[in-house]
């Protein structure tokens, strides 16, 4: 019988892993960490607007996806809007939509609409933005044993200079977040999505 518990213990854990795992790739050892900064003096409303995805830690619900853009609209004072766009592998645009709450400062809980709403609320921390050329975005979730993180970096333009996407990672690198999962978003030749 003890051995019969067991199986199913562990087939719990990799389910419940494995659920969680569908977030992010990007999974290492303990916790989240404890000392990330966000922008303390986040400006809801100067964010709002269009953003293009630059690049990325790899996400599962983007997998294969180019032109990954995001909208962000006013809702109330502590929440907004949030639409997610692309073009699929199969050269099809899809979105996504959800509201982000805000729940600290430069924090965010976002819950997307639909099947993605079983997922439950995901963190959406603003590391630093300038508003107008770049804004550094961070979330990480608690495992078991481990954490799952999620990166990306998101800029007003779609080809955005090389000073701007440099400031973009110099924000990471300050907070010993590796550049090296970040992987570039393919947004050259993009429909109007």
């Amino acid at each position: 019988m003890q051995k019969q518990q067991l199986i199913c213990v562990y087939l719990s854990l990799i389910v419940l892993v494995s659920a969680k795992m569908a977030v992010s790739q990007v999974v290492k050892g303990g916790l989240c960490p404890s000392n990330i900064q966000t922008v303390q003096d986040f400006d809801a409303e100067a964010y709002l607007g269009k953003w293009y995805e630059f690049s990325k830690y790899p996400f599962i619900f983007e997998a294969g996806g180019r032109c990954i853009q995001a909208e962000y609209g006013a809702l109330t004072n502590d929440s907004v809007t949030v639409q997610n766009t692309q073009i699929s592998i199969l050269n099809l645009k899809s979105s996504i939509d959800g509201v982000a709450r805000i729940v600290g400062p430069g924090k965010l809980s976002v819950r997307f609409n639909g099947i993605a709403s079983l997922a439950g609320d995901a963190d959406y921390w603003v590391l630093g933005t300038d508003y107008k050329n770049y804004a550094v975005v961070y979330s990480c979730s608690n495992l078991l044993i481990a954490h799952s993180v999620v990166v990306w970096i998101l800029t007003r333009e779609a080809e955005p200079s090389e000073d701007i996407v440099k400031e973009a990672e110099n924000i990471l690198t300050s907070q010993k977040i590796s550049l090296k999962p970040l992987k570039l978003t393919y947004q050259t030749g993009c429909p109007d999505i």
